[in-house]
């Protein structure tokens, strides 16, 4: 049922592409390219440093070792960026929120102002979320989030109340290699070691299970039921298993999503028939695709990195003319009258620990001040601009949380350098002189 033989193997890339399904963008390393499909050109933005994990939903949250980035890709412009005083592994979203998972710690942030809200100490692991994406959680359990772990042929899932940080549940199951949630049905879909689809509900119960007959790489979900993709071929089973129709390919071939690619040769399968639409000569050597935010379009990427656009229907390979920029700051974040910025550089329980760190602040020129709630707080602040207290805070080699809130009763006043600049504090307010 396959259209031609090859002998050849596929070259490989040599480093790790992240697909962005948002913007018609791509991350790459520590690399954003955008695609303007009618020009039939990329603009590259350099992170200076690898981009570690990403989120896209109103806008695009990139984080790396040091920041968290919300973005506007579409028109390259730098919305808002926070200082991270830690490394974290993952990114999602939660409703109004942002979380940054590290293996012992969710931080929680305000999505609208990348303001530090609260953290949660959880059980040391790699905890990855379930999905990236978790707005889908009923309003009755909104606080919940769903993160899973792996360990030899077992993952664990865990649910944890947000609020709290007290466990909901807990499972373990066989290894799950990839999972997709379908909102219709507000059910989990998984494809496990054992080579099972498995059928989970909200609460992370088994529904169903389907034992496949052929070897699985990965899955997706179809409206006749499951696309599989294997090895050899792809296999299109309905939602008890049986086959349905497949379309098998030599070793020699890739795919992604609908596009199966060799040295030799790219064709355009129809995924709904599992039916070849078109082909063409592999001439510029493509050995990568991935897909774009449209259903007509895909990347492709050659062995020297070049990048070309994908046109499906009819099937072509445009070269994209990449040009390098930098993202545009959008207006300043300016703070309401009755509310500041502030760094938290630390939370004590101990008041004696909490004296000690502020007085070693103090002698190095730093006017914090203790804050006292549940815990000594030891902030600096405030600021009406945050991308100016950014600055200040970068030059100073200062790490915390930015928080933001009712200006607090501070009213020292004072002033304070930063190199040759000189700052004033008058009733509790910093602004350069």
């Amino acid at each position: 049922m396959i259209f031609w033989s090859f002998d050849l193997k596929l070259v490989v890339l040599a480093f790790n592409l992240i697909v962005l399904i948002f913007c018609k963008s791509v991350v790459t390393g520590s690399y954003l390219y955008t695609v303007d499909i009618e020009h039939t050109f990329m603009s590259e933005i350099d992170f200076g440093e690898a981009i570690i994990d990403y989120v896209a939903d109103d806008f695009l949250y990139v984080s790396t070792d040091h920041y968290l980035y919300k973005i506007d890709p579409s028109e390259s412009v730098l919305i808002d960026k926070t200082p991270l005083p830690m490394r974290f592994n993952y990114l999602l979203l939660k409703n109004r929120e942002i979380l940054l998972i590290a293996t012992d710690e969710i931080i929680i942030l305000d999505r609208a102002n990348l303001a530090f809200k609260r953290g949660i100490g959880i059980e040391q692991g790699d905890h990855r979320p379930v999905v990236k994406n978790q707005t889908f959680v009923p309003a009755s359990t909104m606080n919940h989030i769903y993160l899973m772990t792996d360990a030899g042929t077992k993952s664990t899932i865990r649910i944890l109340d947000l609020k709290s940080g007290r466990l909901v549940r807990k499972t373990s199951v066989d290894r799950i290699l990839s999972l997709e949630y379908d909102e219709s049905s507000r059910t989990f879909f998984s494809l496990d070691v054992k080579n099972n689809i498995v059928t989970y509900d909200m609460r992370m119960k088994r529904k169903d299970r389907i034992s496949l007959l052929v070897r699985t790489n990965s899955f997706t979900t179809h409206s006749a039921g499951f696309l599989l993709f294997s090895d050899r071929g792809i296999f299109l089973v309905n939602r008890n298993g049986k086959l349905i129709d497949f379309q098998t390919f030599p070793a020699a071939y890739d795919h992604r999503g609908s596009l199966l690619w060799s040295r030799d040769a790219i064709v355009n399968l129809d995924t709904m028939v599992l039916r070849p639409h078109d082909w063409l000569e592999n001439n510029h050597n493509i050995i990568q695709v991935l897909p774009l935010a449209s259903q007509s379009h895909q990347i492709g990427f050659d062995s020297h990195n070049n990048t070309y656009l994908m046109n499906l229907q009819p099937l072509a390979a445009l070269p994209l003319e990449k040009y390098r920029t930098r993202l545009k700051a959008a207006a300043p974040i300016v703070a309401m009258a009755d509310s500041l910025w502030y760094l938290q550089l630390g939370a004590f329980s101990n008041r004696a620990n909490a004296l000690l760190s502020h007085d070693e602040l103090r002698k190095d020129g730093i006017p914090v001040f203790v804050d006292s709630a549940d815990l000594y707080r030891i902030k600096f602040g405030g600021f009406t601009d945050k991308l100016a207290a950014l600055n200040i805070i970068e030059r100073l080699s200062l790490d915390g949380w930015f928080i933001y809130g009712h200006k607090m009763p501070h009213t020292e006043s004072g002033e304070f350098y930063v190199g040759t600049e000189r700052y004033l504090i008058q009733d509790g307010v910093i602004r350069k002189e």
